[in-house]
């Protein structure tokens, strides 16, 4: 599970972005958490969140898992990204998902971890879909499917995610919930090793040992298109970090 989805706990900074209509309070927690007042954000926070704002709610939660303002209480995050997530925080839900699949201040609930990925994936969220790809492909908290983990793993590959594109690579060459085809395991391991995974790397070699000529041709040009197509568009700017 590891190679297949990681911790990618979202900072405040980018939680507490603008938004219309901010309650009277939410400003004044917000410059607090960033002048490194956590004790005062903290209470503007949990008046907030008792109170039932949503963005509140996931920044009091994120407090608890990061010990800022208080110490470190998985549980209580967990119960906050909870409120949050059912009023529709795309952040919460990503959140929860993981402190479901970790266990942390819940007990390890895979099939918790798949329903807020499932709800996630269904908008699109591409970490999302290729952690619920995961799921699915180790049959934890759901039934074991290689098909619905190739799907879910081809979604996140064709928005770019260097994890999903190996792991579809690597099923093509397995004949694991798709047809095995050298060709294709060959064109999309060459767009994860685009992006430095080495892993893919290696393994697409394997699969271009497996191709007569003509294969090999067919297999470059198609690993051509799938760089241009679902690499090259979703590739960041030299020196952007932002890569939540």
């Amino acid at each position: 599970m590891k190679q297949i989805f990681r911790s990618h706990w979202i900072l405040l900074t980018a939680l507490l972005m603008w938004a219309p209509l901010a309650p009277a309070g939410f400003d004044e927690a917000v410059e607090a958490a960033n002048a490194g007042d956590f004790d005062k954000a903290f209470k503007e926070f949990s008046v907030l969140a008792e109170q039932g704002d949503e963005r509140a709610q996931q920044s009091l939660a994120w407090m608890y898992f990061e010990g800022q303002g208080r110490d470190v209480d998985y549980a209580k995050a967990a119960y906050w990204y909870r409120k949050a997530a059912e009023q529709g925080s795309i952040t919460a839900q990503i959140n929860l998902a993981q402190i479901y699949a970790y266990g942390q201040g819940v007990t390890q609930d895979f099939s918790q971890a798949a329903h807020w990925w499932g709800r996630l994936a269904e908008q699109g969220d591409v970490r999302s879909q290729a952690a619920l790809g995961g799921l699915y492909y180790q049959g934890q908290g759901v039934k074991q499917d290689y098909a619905k983990a190739a799907e879910l793993w081809r979604q996140a590959a064709e928005q770019g995610y260097m994890e999903a594109q190996l792991n579809l690579g690597l099923m093509y060459g397995k004949g694991q919930g798709v047809k095995q085809d050298d060709v294709r395991a060959y064109a999309w391991l060459t767009a994860a090793a685009t992006q430095g995974n080495e892993v893919a790397d290696s393994s697409r070699e394997f699969a271009l040992m497996q191709l007569g000529e003509a294969q090999r041709k067919q297999a470059e040009a198609l690993a051509k298109e799938l760089v241009r197509r679902y690499v090259e568009p979703f590739a960041s700017p030299a020196g952007d970090e932002n890569s939540l």
